[in-house]
Order: C-alpha cells, then sequence, then structure tokens
C-alpha cells in the first residue's frame, strides 16, 4: 500500500513508482480498475488507455490490462487485499507528523503481516512465495518521474522541440526525429530510445530553453553537425558569460575588431 496526498495523474504514477520499487520488478500485465487516470474512457476490453497512463506503462514496460465492468470476480483478488489492508493497516488510531512517517508505518506492518501469513497456493508464507516470484519479473528499469502530460514531438531543424508554448532544445542527432515529452512536476523531460536526453524546468517565463551542448559533438550517417562557431560568435560568448558589471570595455573593442 502506497500514500498520496492526492488522486491526479502526478499521485497516481508516484503511487505506482512506490509500489515498482517495493515489489521489486515489473510483472507483464497490470490489472487496473476503470479509473480517469488509468482508463479516459469506456471500460475494460472496450476502454480507451489514459494517453499519460500509456506512455508511462510503455516506459516501464508493462501491458495495461483493464478489468471489466460489473464483473468483481476478475479482480477478487485485488479486492480482497485492499479489505485486509483496510483492516490491518488502519492508520484511523493513530497519528503522524508526515506523510513519510505514515508511509514507514505501513510499509513496517505490511512486511510483518507477509512474513506471517501463509500463502494457500504455495504453501508458503506469503514472503517466501513473493520472493520465489521475483525472478519471474522484469528487471526494475529506471522509473520515470510522474508526469500530468505526455505528448509526442518532432525535432526540428533547430534542435527545437515545441512544447506549452515553450522550444526546448536536444542534441542534434535527433533531428528529424519523433521524442516524446513528459510534464512533470516543475520539470519537462525529453525522452527518446527509452532514456531522458534533457531535462528543463516546467512553466518558466522564458520561452526558448536551450543548452549548448546540444550543439556539439560529431556528425552521425543521418545528421551533418552544427558548424562550430566563429570568430565572432566566440566572442559575443565571450561576453554573455562575463556579468554586465565586469565586462571591460576591451572586450566590446576586440569584438568591433572581428566585425571589420
Amino acid at each position: 500500500m502506497v500514500w498520496s496526498r492526492s488522486e491526479d495523474q502526478l499521485g497516481w504514477l508516484s503511487c505506482h513508482n512506490g509500489a515498482y520499487r517495493r515489489l521489486g520488478g515489473v510483472a507483464a500485465v497490470n490489472r487496473v480498475d476503470n479509473v480517469k487516470t488509468a482508463i479516459a474512457h469506456g471500460a475494460g476490453a472496450w476502454g480507451a488507455i489514459n494517453d499519460t497512463y500509456r506512455a508511462y506503462a510503455r516506459a516501464v514496460g508493462f501491458h495495461v490490462d483493464a478489468c471489466p465492468p460489473r464483473q468483481g470476480n476478475t479482480k477478487g483478488k485485488v479486492e480482497a487485499k485492499v479489505r485486509l489492508g483496510r483492516l490491518r493497516l488502519d492508520p484511523s488510531r493513530e497519528r503522524f507528523r508526515t506523510l513519510e512517517d505514515l508511509q514507514a508505518w505501513t510499509d513496517e506492518l505490511a512486511d510483518g503481516w507477509a512474513r506471517r501469513a501463509v500463502c494457500p497456493a504455495t504453501g508458503l508464507t506469503v514472503w517466501e512465495s513473493w520472493e520465489r516470484e521475483l525472478e519471474h519479473l522484469a528487471r526494475l528499469p529506471l522509473l520515470p518521474e510522474p508526469f500530468d502530460v505526455a505528448v509526442t514531438r518532432p525535432v526540428h531543424r533547430d534542435c527545437m522541440v515545441y512544447f506549452e508554448n515553450r522550444q526546448y532544445a536536444v542534441p542534434f542527432i535527433y533531428v528529424g526525429q519523433q521524442v516524446e515529452v513528459h510534464g512533470c512536476a516543475g520539470r519537462v523531460q525529453i525522452w527518446a530510445g527509452g532514456k531522458v536526453i534533457r531535462e528543463y524546468p516546467r512553466h518558466t517565463p522564458e520561452r526558448v530553453l536551450i543548452d549548448p551542448d546540444c550543439y556539439e559533438g560529431e556528425s552521425t550517417e543521418r545528421v551533418l553537425a552544427p558548424p562550430p562557431l566563429g570568430r565572432m560568435g566566440r566572442r559575443m560568448q565571450e561576453i554573455l558569460q562575463t556579468p554586465v558589471d565586469r565586462r571591460p570595455i576591451d572586450l566590446y573593442a576586440a569584438l568591433m575588431e572581428v566585425a571589420r
């Protein structure tokens, strides 16, 4: 059981990350109820998976299996564990200073129960049965930071990606390709090839965010590297990197010499 202060998309995916870390791996199929954070509309096999949740499932590596509507027997084990959690992990009589304290208390009780309770299918404790199942789980990947927006965007010739009325630079080798942009809490992550290739702050007053390293490197078979800065560009870069109150007049004079 993983606690969250909210039931929005960020809270939903944060709980997923917490659950997978505790599980120690990723099962091939994740059966979910038909909540809006998982199923945008419809239900069961006829439901449309929430685009953000679909992107998360693709990044982590599991298949989304929505429960059929009005068929409680298809999710009986899950519902049984929910009832178990409410009975054995009821925090209503306790007081906690922080959400982390509540989570630590819950984890301790859940671990203690798993080491005592017997799994009917194996005759071993729940903990021992779970340890045997670990070898059948996919290795835990680098879990993506929870996000509430996930879109696919092209990388333009100037190495820029457009998202939320802003432009973000990515390495030039991705020009002409599609990348996935995640809107996280306070930051923007740009994904390609199953990894984060660039990360920027989100909702900034600036509309264009550039990382000069995106324009460095060797050409590839598909993309030519951007031409290096000339004398004028290098001089201008030196000036920009110097605080205004410390810029000597000689720098501007040298710039004028280059411009001649």
